[in-house]
């Protein structure tokens, strides 16, 4: 799909609670206990989680307005990416694929409109103020 080709990134969060020295691999940039990389590929939602996997991480997922503010601030203006949430288990019942809690939004103007029935996956972008943005996206999401 052009929408989808036409996003590119892939955000990867890394947990380094775990991590006895609790830095970052080389490369990717520090906040609290996680570990924030940018990745400029295109690819569908479900596709870039599974390469957060391969790292032991997950899409990012967004708790407050620092954490937002932290990821846009890591890439060019004209970007948007995906984070790591997802309603495609239950309408509106939007969950982060890191369990965590989903704890905070920032949705545009009337978002979440699930347009078309298809928006299940949450991108983050520069539009309406920093706010978390919906994508349209028109494949079945697969709970990994």
């Amino acid at each position: 799909m052009a929408v989808l080709r036409s996003l590119l990134l892939l955000f990867i969060m890394y947990s380094v609670v775990n991590a006895n020295d609790e830095k970052c691999p080389n490369g990717w940039t520090n906040f609290g206990v996680r570990c924030y990389k940018y990745f400029s590929h295109t690819v569908n939602w479900i596709t870039a989680e599974r390469t957060c996997q391969t790292y032991d991480a997950n899409l990012a997922s967004v708790h407050n307005k620092l954490e937002n503010d932290l990821l846009l601030s890591l890439m060019p203006s004209n970007i948007r990416f995906w984070v790591g949430a997802q309603d495609g288990e239950q309408e509106g019942q939007w969950i982060w694929s890191d369990g965590s809690p989903f704890d905070y939004t920032s949705w545009c103007s009337g978002e979440p409109n699930n347009s078309g029935n298809v928006e299940h996956c949450l991108e983050l972008a520069y539009s309406c103020k920093n706010a978390l943005v919906l994508l349209i996206l028109s494949i079945i999401i697969y709970i990994l």
